[in-house]
């Protein structure tokens, strides 16, 4: 396996059991927190590149840089892996987190003030798998509203990602 950092990306996708909806149940409050502020990141790199109709569950990549495509064999890859999961919209933010890392490898020029968008999506993937999409974000184990661009954007930021203390939220809301 290379490093190429588009593979890292489908490894972790790749890593994530889609159908044990079990371990969305253990990590509820954890995976709203993580789904929030993928919603507030990707606000914010929406407004950056006037994005905002593709907003929330969109390819940032393609609106920075419709050049960079992601490797043919990681494609295709990739839409092995998605050709069973659901919604449309967990399919698109896969492959948009697999393109984001391709374009940050041939890329230096991206602002450096705004937060990596996808990382807060795969963390919440990790934890228990996709989301179901109505009138709310169903997360199988809470729901969350989606609200609108303006009102994600300002949100507080969620300042870590880290296993350990995403294990202690969700230890604290049992």
């Amino acid at each position: 396996m290379t490093d190429k950092p588009s593979r890292t990306v489908l490894a972790r996708l790749r890593a994530i059991n889609w159908d044990d909806d079990s371990a969305a149940f253990d990590h509820p409050h954890s995976r709203a927190l993580l789904m929030r502020e993928y919603l507030r990141r990707a606000a914010l790199w929406a407004k950056a590149y006037d994005a905002e109709p593709a907003w929330p569950f969109f390819d940032i990549a393609e609106h920075i840089d419709a050049s960079i495509t992601t490797p043919p064999d990681i494609a295709d890859e990739l839409e092995e892996l998605l050709e069973e999961l659901a919604p449309a919209s967990l399919r698109t933010t896969c492959r948009g987190a697999v393109r984001w890392a391709v374009l940050r490898e041939a890329r230096s020029d991206l602002p450096m003030d705004l937060p990596d968008p996808y990382e807060p999506l795969l963390a919440m993937y990790e934890r228990g798998g996709g989301y179901y999409l109505e009138e709310y974000l169903d997360l199988n184990g809470v729901m969350i509203p989606l609200r609108d661009l303006e009102s994600n954007a300002p949100a507080a930021p969620f300042l870590t990602l880290a296993p350990a203390d995403l294990d202690a939220l969700d230890s604290e809301g049992t």
